[in-house]
């Protein structure tokens, strides 16, 4: 994973982070497997998932939480 190379993490740390950033709607996960939509099953992007992770600018939901 190019984000794990990067920051010089395990790809298991890494796929953890962007989860808490994803349910705090900070990223999006695509998934491109399967995204030409024949099914024939005849290209290599048919064999392996690709997922990608996108940065939002706006948050869906509120980061940081107010201790009261």
């Amino acid at each position: 994973m190019d984000l794990s190379r990067h920051f010089h993490v395990s790809e298991t740390l890494m796929l953890s982070l962007l989860e808490q950033w994803n349910k705090k709607g900070r990223v999006q996960k695509i998934d491109t497997s399967g995204m030409c939509g024949s099914g024939c099953g005849s290209c290599d992007e048919a064999e392996e998932s690709k997922i990608y992770y996108r940065w939002k600018p706006v948050a869906e939901k509120p980061i940081f939480t107010s201790a009261k």
